[in-house]
C-alpha cells in the first residue's frame, strides 16, 4: 500500500501540478501546515504570495514548489486540491517580467482612479471600484514574486 495521495494544483486558469505526491507543506493563512496521506478532511485558506512544497518521493529528495497567491485548499478522501487565485511554479518566475508588470498594472490603477473622481454614474462607479480591487489583487501578486525572487523569502502581508 502506497503512503501517497493525489493533489492538485490550480490556478482559475490554468492547471500547475497534478499527481501523487507523499508530503505536501501547504501556506495556510495562519501558517505552513504539512498533509500526508490519512490527513483528517479540511478546508483552508492559502496565504498570498507563499511557497507550496510538494514531495513527489518518500524521502522529500524530489520536490516541486510553486509561489501561490490566495484561495483555499481542500484535503478530503486523500485528495489534496490547492486552488490559488495566482500561482507559478519557483523554476517559472521571473524577475524583470514580474517588475514590469507591476509598472503596467500601477499605472493602469493610477489611470482608473483618475477617471473614477469625475465619474457621476453610479454603476459605472461600482464597476471601476470592482475593477480596483480585482487589478489591486494581481499587482500584490507580482510584487509578492519580485519580494521572493529578490529576497528568497515569503510574502509577510495579511
Amino acid at each position: 500500500m502506497s503512503d501517497s495521495f493525489r493533489c492538485v494544483v490550480a490556478t482559475p486558469t490554468r492547471l500547475l501540478f497534478e499527481g501523487d505526491v507523499y508530503y505536501a507543506n501547504v501556506p495556510g493563512y495562519a501558517g505552513h501546515y504539512g498533509v500526508m496521506k490519512g490527513h483528517s478532511n479540511l478546508v483552508a485558506t492559502n496565504h498570498q504570495g507563499s511557497k507550496l512544497v510538494l514531495w513527489l518521493d518518500s524521502d522529500g529528495n524530489e520536490k516541486k514548489e510553486f509561489l501561490i497567491h490566495r484561495g483555499c485548499s481542500q484535503m478530503l478522501h486523500d485528495h489534496l486540491a490547492v486552488l490559488a487565485r495566482f500561482g507559478s511554479a519557483v523554476e517559472d518566475l521571473d524577475l524583470e517580467s514580474s517588475k514590469q508588470r507591476v509598472e503596467e498594472i500601477s499605472a493602469e490603477i493610477e489611470a482608473r482612479k483618475a477617471i473614477l473622481e469625475t465619474e457621476t454614474d453610479e454603476d459605472r462607479i461600482a464597476a471601476g471600484k470592482a475593477w480596483l480591487i480585482t487589478e489591486g489583487i494581481r499587482l500584490e501578486w507580482h510584487e509578492a514574486k519580485i519580494h521572493f525572487l529578490e529576497t528568497g523569502q515569503e510574502s509577510t502581508k495579511k
